[in-house]
């Protein structure tokens, strides 16, 4: 595998720790005097701003009510000549005197065109027809709801009122002036009214050309209201016909307004602050209204000469704090060689839990599932059947956990292969069990293929060719929907002097892999998309062991995907052509029959007399010793410790004849056990067989076994047919 596929991203970083650590802190600290700075300045601007903004508000809105209350006064001080005019108060007493009313109607008109608004209408109380400028007249309905104003105006006021009119059709918000006309004879019985009106719309557009989005009290608002709080003028007409509340159309702005409004002083202005701006609070004494002013935050607000002050503060800041990281870097390199060799191994450490987790799933999962079906099995051929599968998936898991513990030998190089002679076919069933109950459990249909040429015998290292078997099929069942299919192919394509070159193809239906995705595939700790480990799990190393071993055999392997068509990995592996069925061919025709000697099982009774010393810690360990032995005719003693195994060789130096010997136990270990045996003058048999037994595998563990005085190694998990022949050799002979 080239070297840098097989480097993690994090072996390419060069900075020392401490340095990082040192730029982390600094660039903590800048960030925080920014963000203090800035807040700071923020806040200090925001005050500044908005004070601003206030007395601006606070001018704009007195110059706006003198500018309402000018033009309404002038209008009704015409609407009050016009309504105590002798002519139209005839004119009113006498609606059918037509001399009158032409009089009457060029007075009117004259009126009229003394408006700024060149707005007029006129009633009197006899035919009651409502006459608007030049309009034909139409009969007014007093008594309709709508027409509140007639009524009120005749028998509730005494000089003049106001009411408001919005006009949908025109989108146009009128204030009207009304003025009732009394009698010349009592001055006390209204025969009428007159008035005018005034558009509340252009005057609002005009105050929004000449000061909305202007200056420094950026986006700006206005709103007139009354003392309920109804809207009476606003530059969205709406609001004033559907008699909105101030309080609920500004929201957090329009907190306590009318409380505000009605205990307002004469000409007094009360600014607040709210979260959303600066409002101004101002009253319309001649309307018994009130307008409020609103000028909105805004970004636009810190476009000044402070803000640039700051900013290049932050700039001199920002340019002293590379300058003094750089000097500090400078100082700390030196460092960076004694630091690099923890944070290798820190890091070597952390990609070999990850590659554990990946690694030991799958046989797992074939341990986990076989028990289950083992447990509910109704007979006994279907226990057999589950105690089979586990025990296969339980020694492969066994073959994988020394692979990943061998993985920091891949970088190095230096792994190597394990040669033996097996049974082809028979591999192939074994990795086949440790997958074959999740394609069941994801119900999907799969395929066998071996070509008839493919020799049945074969020499090579069947652990690791079953672990790129293995590897495979888990992607192809983990990225393969339910009821999908899954193929593994096997021919052979070449041989040559009894080396086979065998090939190996596993193809699925799933969900396929991209040209760009399948040109990462190979690397360490890497999959095809950063979302695939959360969707279906792996730490995206098989494929780069996968790609190590099969090259470490003369191979080389390849993928040909389409999205969503399916995937197939094609590899090649060389293997010599076997003997042993050549060999068992040949014994059988010398003897007639072939010798069966299991090794998996004692023969009854063959170690009678013979006594072992088993110093073993663990309760289950020594039951399984013992049990794994059971008929053998072996004694077996107990000691839970080095020390208790010391003082029985001791008190009896001529009892035992072997020793299985743990390492790791309590008050005693193995290793010191050995030794003070080796040592102890009471024991005089110094060729005496001590057998380590632990789960200490490395070949470091076994030359530490040696040293110390041990015969030989058993590895845990025990290998029954291993324990036998140790003891057939130390015991028998």
């Amino acid at each position: 595998m080239p070297k840098n596929e097989q480097t993690p991203p994090a072996a390419k970083i060069k900075r020392p720790p401490l340095m990082r650590k040192f730029v982390g802190f600094s660039v903590v600290l800048f960030i925080i005097i920014l963000v203090a700075g800035g807040i700071a300045f923020m806040f200090a601007m925001r005050e500044i701003i908005r004070e601003n903004k206030g007395i601006e508000l606070s001018q704009l809105l007195e110059y706006e009510r003198l500018m309402l209350e000018s033009a309404v006064a002038s209008e009704i001080s015409i609407v009050l000549m016009m309504a105590d005019s002798p002519l139209i108060k005839q004119y009113f007493a006498d609606p059918t005197n037509p001399e009158l009313e032409n009089m009457a109607f060029e007075e009117i008109k004259a009126y009229r065109y003394a408006f700024a608004s060149n707005m007029i209408f006129w009633i009197n109380d006899i035919d009651r027809l409502f006459y608007y400028n030049d309009d034909e007249p139409y009969p007014l309905d007093a008594d309709d709801p709508d027409n509140y104003w007639y009524y009120m105006t005749l028998f509730e006021t005494d000089v003049y009122n106001f009411n408001i009119n919005y006009n949908p059709d025109l989108n146009i918000t009128s204030l009207w002036i009304n003025a009732p006309v009394f009698s010349s004879e009592d001055y006390i019985t209204p025969i009428g009214m007159v008035g005018t009106g005034i558009e509340l719309s252009i005057f609002l557009d005009m105050i929004y050309k000449d000061h909305s989005g202007t200056g420094r009290s950026g986006r700006s608002d206005f709103y007139f209201f009354n003392s309920l709080g109804e809207i009476t003028g606003a530059r969205d007409a709406g609001l004033v016909a559907g008699k909105v509340n101030i309080e609920e159309h500004l929201g957090e702005a329009g907190n306590d307004i009318i409380r505000r409004a009605t205990r307002l002083w004469y000409r007094e202005i009360q600014l607040i602050d709210t979260p959303v701006g600066r409002v101004a609070i101002h009253g319309v004494p001649l309307l018994e209204w009130y307008v409020i002013g609103i000028s909105l935050d805004s970004g636009s607000d810190y476009d000044n000469a402070m803000t640039v002050l700051f900013l290049i503060v932050l700039g001199v800041m920002a340019v002293v704090f590379i300058v003094f990281n750089i000097f500090i870097a400078g100082l700390l390199n030196p460092l960076h060689r004694s630091m690099r060799e923890a944070e290798n191994a820190n890091r070597a450490k952390s990609h070999f839990l990850s590659t554990m987790s990946h690694e030991m799933r799958t046989p797992i999962n074939a341990v986990i599932g076989m028990t289950t079906i083992g447990r509910h099995a109704d007979t006994t051929e279907r226990k057999d059947y589950a105690f089979e599968k586990i025990d296969s998936a339980s020694k492969h898991l066994l073959g994988v956990i020394n692979d990943v513990l061998d993985m920091t030998k891949i970088e190095a190089d230096k792994l190597e292969l394990s040669v033996v002679e097996f049974d082809f076919e028979q591999m192939i069933q074994k990795a086949l069990t440790v997958i074959s109950f999740r394609i069941q459990e994801n119900e999907q249909n799969f395929t066998l293929h071996i070509g008839e040429d493919v020799p049945k015998f074969v020499v090579g290292d069947d652990q690791h060719l079953a672990q790129v078997i293995i590897n495979l099929l888990s992607n192809a069942v983990k990225f393969t929907p339910k009821h999908g299919g899954i193929g593994l192919d096997i021919s052979l394509i070449d041989e040559v002097d009894r080396t086979c070159e065998i090939k190996f193809v596993v193809s699925d239906t799933g969900i396929g892999i991209s040209a760009e995705q399948q040109s990462k595939l190979f690397s360490m700790f890497v999959q095809a998309e950063s979302g695939i480990s959360r969707e279906y799990g792996g730490t995206g190393l098989g494929l780069a062991i996968s790609k190590h071993i099969v090259e470490l055999m003369d191979g080389n392997i390849t993928v040909e995907s389409e999205l969503g068509k399916g995937t197939s990995f094609i590899f090649t592996a060389k293997m010599q052509r076997g003997q042993m069925c050549i060999d068992k061919q040949t014994e059988q025709d010398a003897t007639g029959s072939i010798p069966v000697i299991d090794e998996t099982r004692v023969i009854l009774g063959e170690f009678s007399g013979k006594r072992l010393l088993l110093a073993e810690d663990v309760d289950i360990n020594r039951e399984i010793v013992i049990s794994l032995l059971d008929g053998s005719g072996l004694i077996i003693d107990i000691a839970e410790n080095g020390q208790e195994a010391l003082d029985k060789m001791e008190a009896s130096p001529d009892l035992y004849d072997i020793i299985f010997m743990d390492m790791q136990m309590p008050k005693m270990d193995g290793l010191e056990a050995t030794r003070c045996i080796r040592s102890s003058p009471l024991i005089t048999n110094k060729d005496f067989p001590i057998i380590a037994m632990t789960a200490n595998v490395f070949q470091s563990d076994i030359d530490g076994c040696i040293e110390a005085g041990m015969n030989g190694h058993l590895g845990k998990p025990l290998d029954i047919a291993e324990v036998i022949r140790t003891l057939r050799l130390y015991l028998l002979n």
